[in-house]
């Protein structure tokens, strides 16, 4: 395979001039565009396909997503692959949404070839349009970072036909090239999570894990940035042979909050990061239903709605502090000894007033439940975590200056917040032990 710096055809390139499926035939007679793919998913009729990736994960935003209710699977997926084949499993629940078809989950379709195969059809342009989702970290497969032992991997999506191993990087690259929309779930494939800790001491993991999208607070690059920084090295000119912005027209920013919020993919949307270790399967399932209803032309662009970190403000628009039903607690300075007490869990370590999420309002299967309902908030949806909101059951060595909204609502009430509330409920209340 050429390099991309030689003048050889790359092997995109190759698999577009060759047409080596029906489809990529059609299209080379036809002379349809990806914005005519798009268009199509407009039509009802014309199903919008999932690829669902598990890189460096637990399974938890897919156990998470399998509970979602409000939509549930069963309202939304009308289809699903097997073998590289659609099967129509049933009419949409929901008439707007059409058809949706999970084209691929490296759990709910175990099948070792199926990979590969659905990076080829994604490549081919015969799952246009689809939305990716990535669950889980990435790695410095290719050594920009730190150089692995000869022959040795960190994560594997499968095999190739000729039995050699599919990285995940390799995947997830290739897939993110001709998606309507990318949305990346949990804590690790947002900004990198627990996989990617500093340890507190500034010094990167062995893997150097990072999610999709940039943590300014930790200094960890998202991996389009990491694509493109290969690319740029040559360090993979069989695997990473493009520059993955200039694919999809997209601008190279390195300002606050990093240069991974900059790429967008070929129908414009950037990088959406449905955040927390792990979200609650409604947020999951919404969100996603907001990128179909968006590309079946009935919903507003989720682009529109995003917070400066990616994250829906639908979900992320508020404080967990803001939501929190002890948040009144907070603004008399009244907190909780011990766990089980109901005042403010301020002092036990509760995150909250840093923290983005709508977990203690909408709790966790059908409202029931949730991390924060006795619990305190460790900010999982958050850049810098966990490594800056660590020791998560200790209380904050300062306080956060609580939102408008609640010193306002003190203020009327004639109750003085801040650090002098806050140092005097510890001084009274100091948890016990």
């Amino acid at each position: 395979m050429s390099s991309h710096k030689g003048k050889g055809v790359t092997r995109r390139d190759f698999l577009k001039l060759s047409g080596v499926t029906a489809l990529g035939t059609t299209l080379a007679i036809s002379g349809l565009s990806y914005q005519d793919l798009v268009t199509k998913a407009k039509d009802p009729d014309q199903p919008i396909n999932i690829i669902w990736t598990g890189n460096g994960w637990c399974g938890g935003n897919t156990i998470a997503f399998l509970d979602a209710m409000n939509p549930s699977l069963e309202d939304v997926f009308t289809g699903v692959y097997f073998d590289g084949k659609s099967i129509q499993l049933r009419q949409p629940s929901i008439s707007d949404l059409g058809l949706i078809n999970l084209v691929y989950h490296p759990i709910l379709m175990p099948q070792d070839s199926m990979a590969y195969a659905t990076m080829e059809q994604a490549l081919n342009g015969e799952l246009d349009p689809y939305v990716l989702v990535v669950e889980g970290t990435m790695f410095d497969e290719f050594g920009l970072y730190y150089k692995k032992p000869s022959g040795s991997f960190w994560c594997s999506a499968g095999r190739k036909p000729d039995g050699s191993v599919l990285l995940c990087d390799e995947f997830v690259f290739n897939l993110m090239k001709n998606a309507y929309g990318v949305a990346a779930t949990g804590a690790c494939a947002t900004y990198g999570g627990i996989p990617s800790t500093t340890n507190g001491l500034g010094k990167r993991s062995p893997t150097y894990a990072m999610g999709m999208l940039d943590d300014p607070y930790r200094g960890i690059n998202g991996f389009p940035y990491y694509a493109y920084q290969v690319y740029q090295k040559d360090l993979a000119p069989d695997i990473i042979d493009e520059n993955i912005y200039s694919v999809t027209g997209s601008s190279i920013n390195t300002a606050y909050p990093g240069p991974s919020y900059h790429w967008k993919t070929k129908s414009g949307l950037p990088i959406i990061s449905i955040a927390a270790d792990p979200p609650a399967g409604d947020w999951i399932m919404r969100t996603l239903v907001s990128l179909v209803l968006y590309a079946r032309g009935l919903g507003p662009n989720p682009a529109d709605d995003l917070d400066v970190f990616n994250r829906p403000k639908f979900f992320y628009g508020n404080e967990t502090h803001q939501n929190c039903p002890r948040a009144g607690f907070f603004a008399e300075g009244k907190f909780a000894y011990e766990f089980g007490d109901p005042q403010c869990t301020y002092s036990l370590g509760c995150k909250g007033t840093e923290a983005n999420s709508p977990a203690p309002r909408l709790g966790w299967i059908a409202g029931v439940g949730g991390c924060t309902r006795g619990g305190v908030c460790i900010a999982c949806t958050a850049p810098g975590f966990p490594d800056l909101y660590e020791p998560f059951y200790a209380p904050p060595n300062a306080p956060t200056v609580p939102s408008t909204t609640l010193f306002a609502a003190a203020a009327a009430a004639g109750i003085i917040v801040g650090v002098g509330s806050y140092a005097l409920s510890r001084r009274r209340r100091a948890p016990k032990g």
